[in-house]
C-alpha cells in the first residue's frame, strides 16, 4: 500500500525515495562484500596495487551502471568478468606469470583470490565444469614442478 499524503504526489516521491534508498543499501552491500575479492584477483592478474585500485574501480562503476536488476549470481559473475577484461587490458599481451598461461593465471585468481564457486568460474570462463576442473589441475601441476625439493617438503610436513 502507498503511504498516504494529502495530494498523492508526494506519497509517490516517499515510495521513489525508499527504492532508490534500498538500491543504494544494495550496492553498498554489494561492494562492501566484493570490494576485497575483486582487488585480490586484481592484483594478482596485474601485480600492480595501482593498476588493482583502479580495475575494482572501474569494473564496480560499470557493472552498477548496467546491472541493476540483476541476481546476486548475475551480479557476481559479471562483476568479475569486468575486472578480468579490464586486467587483461592492462596487461602485455600474452604475458603470464612463470609457466602459466594467461587463461591458468585466471583460474587461479578466481579459485583462490577471488573465491568464486566452480559454477561461477564456468559461466565466467565459459567452460564446462570438466574443463574446469582439468585446467586448475593442469595449473596447480606447473605450480608444484616449479617448485623447490625444500619448499615442497615444508608443504607437505609444516
Amino acid at each position: 500500500m502507498l503511504p498516504s499524503s494529502t495530494n498523492g504526489v508526494s506519497g509517490l516521491r516517499a515510495v521513489d525515495g525508499e527504492a532508490q534508498g534500498a538500491a543504494g543499501s544494495t550496492e553498498k552491500t554489494r561492494f562492501g562484500t566484493y570490494f576485497p575479492r575483486v582487488f585480490a584477483c586484481a592484483y594478482s592478474l596485474t601485480g600492480d596495487e595501482a593498476t588493482a585500485k583502479d580495475i575494482v574501480s572501474e569494473a564496480f562503476s560499470h557493472v552498477l551502471a548496467h546491472s541493476k536488476n540483476v541476481s546476486e549470481e548475475e551480479f557476481v559473475v559479471e562483476l568479475f568478468s569486468t575486472a578480468r577484461d579490464l586486467a587483461r587490458a592492462s596487461r602485455a599481451t600474452g604475458s603470464a606469470s612463470g609457466n602459466l598461461t594467461g587463461r591458468e593465471q585466471e583460474l587461479l585468481a578466481f579459485v583462490f583470490d577471488a573465491r568464486l564457486t566452480h559454477e561461477q568460474i564456468r559461466r565466467l570462463m565459459r567452460t564446462t565444469e570438466r574443463a574446469l576442473s582439468a585446467g586448475l589441475l593442469r595449473a596447480l601441476r606447473k605450480l608444484q614442478s616449479g617448485m623447490t625439493p625444500s619448499a615442497t617438503a615444508s608443504l607437505r610436513f609444516g
